[in-house]
């Protein structure tokens, strides 16, 4: 087996870069190759994973860094037999929480490689790939407002978000979709958010979709109604939590495709990372990719 980590080092204010000499230290000795390859760009790390699966050889590629690098891995490898591992060490980490338990990058490092894999679903986003989470709407402008903050020295990915959620509540805006799900449920409507989760988390910890489950066949469907300033105040503790569930302003849905309409371009966000469009459709692939499951 031959390992490569793929390192964005400036992902976590420098916190992946610093992982390479552990990473160094983890394979004196070991009796299989690896390598390191550090990107230089945004969409670097998508074409470092492509370039790795070009032959048959077995492969093992470790994303270290954050979401955004973790998508670009995971878009590179879509489709190929390489395992893949997460390193977290970005200001969020959230797409790892619904496939480990433990999320030190240090103790990860140590058990990854010689740990086993197991397939996981995989979402579908137009043409673009995802594991943990898309959505359409608030959020996207969330995750817009947040990237801001993040140039403040000593301020934690949760508390970027937070900042994030408190600018975008200053100017809340609302989405006119037109959703429809698996060809046989239509709604159309202003909506808050709509969320799309293969896993559980995100946003630095927050439980968007606490039911969801990365090895069931499904997509978790969370479609959120316009609010007020004021109902979205009361609406996000228990968001942060995963209580909004209850809330009669949260329809839920579970299914495997979705297609999602609009006359005006709404902003979508992809395991972190944020477009617009006017039409999206979001689907599921079972079982298409292969994780490493640490073992302790």
């Amino acid at each position: 087996m031959h390992h490569v980590f793929i390192v964005n080092p400036v992902a976590g204010k420098g916190r992946a870069y610093k992982m390479i000499d552990k990473i160094k230290d983890r394979f004196e000795g070991f009796n299989q190759t690896y390598e390191i390859r550090i990107t230089e760009a945004p969409g670097h790390a998508k074409k470092l994973a492509q370039e790795c699966i070009l032959n048959d050889r077995p492969v093992r590629l470790y994303s270290v860094g954050g979401d955004g690098t973790l998508n670009e891995v995971v878009n590179g490898i879509a489709g190929s037999k390489a395992e893949l591992g997460i390193i977290p060490c970005g200001s969020g980490n959230d797409s790892v929480r619904s496939f480990y338990n433990c999320t030190n990058p240090v103790d990860l490092i140590d058990v990854l490689p010689v740990s086993p894999s197991a397939l996981v679903d995989m979402g579908k986003f137009n043409d673009k790939y995802f594991i943990n989470i898309a959505s359409i709407g608030f959020d996207a402008e969330v995750v817009l407002k947040s990237r801001l903050f993040r140039k403040i020295p000593l301020l934690s990915g949760p508390m970027t978000y937070v900042l994030g959620v408190l600018a975008a509540i200053i100017s809340l805006k609302k989405y006119r979709l037109k959703i429809t799900i698996d060809d046989s449920f239509n709604m159309e409507k202003d909506f808050l958010l709509t969320i799309f989760a293969n896993g559980s988390y995100y946003g630095g910890g927050m439980k968007a979709s606490p039911n969801s489950k990365v090895d069931d066949g499904l997509l978790d469907f969370s479609l959120v109604d316009s609010v007020s300033r004021l109902k979205l105040m009361r609406f996000f503790p228990a968001f942060k939590n995963g209580g909004h569930l209850s809330m009669k302003e949260v329809f839920q849905k579970k299914g495997i495709r979705a297609v999602v309409e609009s006359n005006e371009p709404f902003p979508f966000n992809i395991d972190g990372e944020v477009f617009t469009d006017t039409r999206a459709v979001i689907e599921l692939f079972p079982e298409a990719l292969s994780i490493i499951v640490p073992k302790f």
